[in-house]
Parts: C-alpha cells; structure tokens; sequence
C-alpha cells in the first residue's frame, strides 16, 4: 500500500505518526485518550511494536478512531501549514483541490488496496446552506445532503427525485457536570434534573422523533453498554420532591457552557427544567473555543454533542467525565478507576462486564444529563446507492450510481 503521492505506507509511516500524536508539543487535544502509549518502534517494514505504560484493552480502538497515519516525507518535506491544504492519505479518494468556504474536490484512488473500489469517479463536497441543499438535493444538483432536518423530509419523500436514509449512529447530546464545588455535588439535584426531563418532548420537538431515550451515556452496540438500564421516567412531581430534600425548596439556578450545535436542544431543556424551578445561565461557545471556554472554569455544567468514533463506550464516557479530558469538569476518582478497570481489562467478556459496571455508575449517579441518541437522517438521489454506518460517518467508497 501506498500513499497517494507514492510514498509507501509502512511501519515507518505508523511509528512517526505515532510519535507526533503523543508529543506534548504537538499539542493534540485528543492526547489524554492515547495516554496508555509509551512508544512505538519498527520490527520489519510491515510490523509495528506499540509498547504501553499499562495492559490497555482497547488500544485498536483508540489507533483506528484517532490515529490516521500520515505521510512523513511528504509531512517534513512540505510542512504542516501546506499539508493541512494539500492532504495526502491512502484511501478510497485522493484530494484534488480545495476552495475555502465552497467546496472540496476528490478523485478516485484508481491505487486503493481494496479491488473494485471506490465505485464513483470523485467526490465534491458543497459547503451551502441547509435550503440550497435540500434545493439542490431536489433539482439534481446534489446527490446526498448528510444532515437533513426532519421538516424536510417530506418534501423528499414527495419529489419523486430522492429517498431518505436512517441510521441511528453513536452520537448524543450531554454534557459534564461539576461535582467537586457547585450544588451538582449532591445527587439528589443530579437525579431531580433527568427527572425533570421530558425524552419523548425532547425527541419529537428537537429530532422530529429520529431518536431513542437514553439512561446513560452509552448505546446498543457500544461495548460496556448495560442493555438493563432504563431511561429515567419523566416526573416532575419526584423532581421537584429531591430540590426539597436537597434543600433547595424554592429552586436553583446553575451556569453552563453550551456548544452552538446544542444550543437548540438545551433551549428546549431549559424549558422543562424551569417546570421544576431550575433555571439555567447559559454562554454559547464552538468548537475552535470549547477547550479554552470549559477551562475558564467557574461553571456547573457543559453540553453538546458528541459522536462515538471508537464504536466503544469508552469514548463519549471519556470525553464528558474523565478527570483526563479537556472537555470536562467532572474529577472523580471513583469513575477513574472504574473506567481504568474496563480500559486495562483484556479479555473481551471481561472487559464488557467491567463496562457494564461503570455504565450503571454512570446511571445510578446521574453524572451528566442523559437526553437520547440521534437516528441520523440522509436525503439520497435515488439513483445513488449509499451505504449509512453506524458511527455517522460516511464512507463514500461504498457509494455508487445505480
């Protein structure tokens, strides 16, 4: 295997990538999750020996879903600044141009290792607004629009044009909580907020009903996921019986930072919670400015989405709660340890079991703001064949015209 400009594709390739991800000075916010990494060095051209500071169980996971290997003598030749305008890779598609703010033009990799594949000739991808999307999707312009609101599916469904395609995917909206120093140290309030939510409101006013409750962070088919956990019912009355006991008769307010893409989703929160006398203080912030704004500190809780690039339960656990992740303010060493239990355990039964446990932690603590996971919607030309994953992410080379 090769990389699109020649270069070969071998443990030397693999070693140096890993090298700059787990060099503080490369400054990767992803760093905490590719702690277990000590090194790497080259056995032969086609082996790689990864060697870790503890047994770590989900090692591939962490490699596939954060790690993409890159070019080093196109990197050290070209620099960093001319790479992330000019990338270079191995898979189906090669990059052929970009112009910002409009579109980005792919080719096919007529090299890539999997025979037959990709089916398509090149890909180009439209940055327009979400009506001159479903507009193009319509008149023919566009062949696949990723993230279609629900309001339009049935002008899809009725244009004779295009089809809609559901997948539910590993994503949700939640959050962190502080229980080190804020009135979220107490359990009572934690729990009396997922009381006070109303999942099938939620569901059908944010989604238009392409979701499903959760009881926790974790979904079907995540490894650790405990497929006994039920949602917490909608009870308002049991709710505002907790703020009593909490000693908080009257209400509370709490202050939160929100990711723009939540924003409507924790409007419609906010909405149900002030039912129960929780009213929340909230400032919007994005995804260059999250790790810089949730470390200002001084807030109660965090929201936003989070997908699941691992397909483990580990990832969207990781990124709300862990002591170690930039991304949250919740520092407990109970969860630690019990996340370091199921991420050290090797064995894959074992390993689900120790994440099964820690999911019902998660639960039983009420450690974040549990809402629903996302069935993701696409509007698809109807002579396109598109294959939808799990994960959200959209493997083109699967695509192909009819």
């Amino acid at each position: 295997m090769r990389f699109h400009d020649g270069e070969p594709f071998d443990a030397e390739a693999v070693r140096v990538t890993i090298k700059k991800f787990i060099d503080p000075q490369s400054a990767f916010p992803g760093a905490g999750m590719l702690d277990s990494i000590a090194g790497a060095e080259v056995v032969d051209p086609l082996t790689i020996r990864i060697k870790t500071k503890y047994p770590d169980g989900i090692l591939l996971h962490r490699l596939a879903g954060l790690v993409p290997i890159l070019p080093p003598r196109y990197l050290a030749g070209k620099g960093r600044r001319y790479f992330g305008r000019h990338p270079v890779g191995t898979g189906a598609f090669r990059f052929v141009s970009w112009e910002p703010g409009k579109a980005i033009h792919l080719g096919a990799n007529r090299d890539y290792w999997r025979q037959g594949f990709p089916k398509a000739d090149g890909l180009a991808f439209l940055f327009l607004p979400t009506a001159e999307q479903i507009a193009g999707l319509l008149d023919g312009r566009v062949d696949i629009v990723t993230e279609l609101p629900g309001t339009a599916t049935m002008a899809v469904v009725k244009s004779g044009r295009a089809k809609i395609v559901k997948k539910g995917v590993f994503y949700t909206v939640a959050g962190s909580v502080n229980v080190s120093s804020s009135v979220l140290s107490d359990v009572r309030v934690r729990r009396a907020i997922n009381y006070a939510i109303n999942r099938a409101d939620l569901i059908r006013y944010d989604l238009l009903g392409n979701g499903v409750a959760l009881p926790s962070l974790t979904m079907k088919g995540e490894i650790g996921h405990d497929p006994a956990l039920t949602p917490y019912p909608y009870d308002p009355a049991e709710a505002r019986r907790l703020l009593r006991e909490a000693g908080y008769p009257r209400g509370l307010t709490l202050k939160g930072v929100v990711k723009v893409q939540g924003e409507r989703t924790m409007r419609i929160i906010a909405r149900q919670l002030e039912r129960v006398g929780i009213r929340l203080v909230t400032t919007k912030t994005t995804d260059a400015t999250v790790i810089r704004d949730i470390q200002r500190g001084g807030w109660d809780f965090t929201f936003g989405g989070c997908p699941d690039p691992l397909a483990h339960s580990f990832f969207i656990q990781f990124i709300f709660l862990s002591s170690y992740s930039p991304y949250s303010i919740h520092k407990s060493a109970v969860f630690d340890r019990l996340m370091a239990e199921m991420t050290s355990t090797l064995d894959p039964s074992g390993q689900d079991r120790a994440g099964r446990k820690l999911d019902r932690y998660v639960h039983d603590q009420a450690l974040s703001l549990f809402t629903y996971q996302r069935i993701k919607t696409y509007g698809v030309a109807k002579d396109i064949h598109f294959v939808a994953y799990k994960t959200g992410m959209p493997y083109f080379y699967l695509s192909s015209i009819e």
